[in-house]
């Protein structure tokens, strides 16, 4: 099982590489920088290899994964540590999503209590 989900994982991502590769015009993102060349110190331009930019973007995933994990974990523990804070908090979830089911990015900016909240953790 275990290796089955590595092949699988690794395909995923030699997918998104090879798309990636075909329609990179000036992108910003990791991946674009990843594929892109780099001068050596001599001189030289060199670019990584498709194994090496796999290996990259696994950790660079399963890393922002398990941060944020943590970060959530404390942010619950701070909230049950201080119920003043999570009724609060809960109003302001409360207020901003009483006419939408699901948060959206749109949304993020009107967290003032949570990302107050989040500068602690």
């Amino acid at each position: 099982m275990k290796l089955q989900l590595e092949k699988e994982t690794r395909e995923s991502i030699r997918t998104l590489i090879e798309i990636n590769d075909r329609t990179r015009e000036n992108s910003k993102t990791l991946l674009a920088l990843l594929l892109s060349t780099y001068k050596n110190q001599d001189g030289e331009e060199e670019r990584l290899g498709v194994v090496e930019i796999i290996d990259e973007c696994k950790t660079f995933y399963f890393a922002r994964k398990e941060t944020t994990a943590n970060l959530l974990t404390w942010a619950l523990l701070l909230l049950t540590l201080n119920q003043d804070w999570q009724c609060k908090a809960r109003e302001e979830v409360l207020s901003i999503f009483r006419d939408s089911e699901f948060p959206s990015v749109e949304n993020l900016t009107d967290f003032k209590m949570v990302s107050l909240l989040n500068s602690f953790c």
